[in-house]
């Protein structure tokens, strides 16, 4: 099944050369996927923190994905 993956602000470098920046890009997943799944196969280093939604909400690592969902990641921001 297919989702799109959105790598954004900083993660955009991470993208495959193909892509759309804006849009994003095709990611073939297996049915019955989590989002913490496919986020473990993406090139984001994983000792950076970073934010993640499905479909424009926020969404647990656990959530099981559907086709056509949108899987957004960006680096976490802080502020004080």
């Amino acid at each position: 099944m297919q989702i799109t993956v959105r790598l954004l602000a900083s993660y955009r470098q991470y993208l495959p050369e193909d892509h759309d920046n804006q849009a994003g890009f095709r990611y073939e997943v297996q049915p019955r996927s989590s989002v913490g799944d496919i986020l473990e196969q993406l090139p984001v280093p994983a000792d950076e923190p970073y934010t993640f939604f499905v479909n424009g909400r926020h969404a647990e690592r656990e959530q099981v994905l559907e086709p056509g969902d949108v899987l957004s990641v960006f680096p976490a921001v802080g502020g004080g």
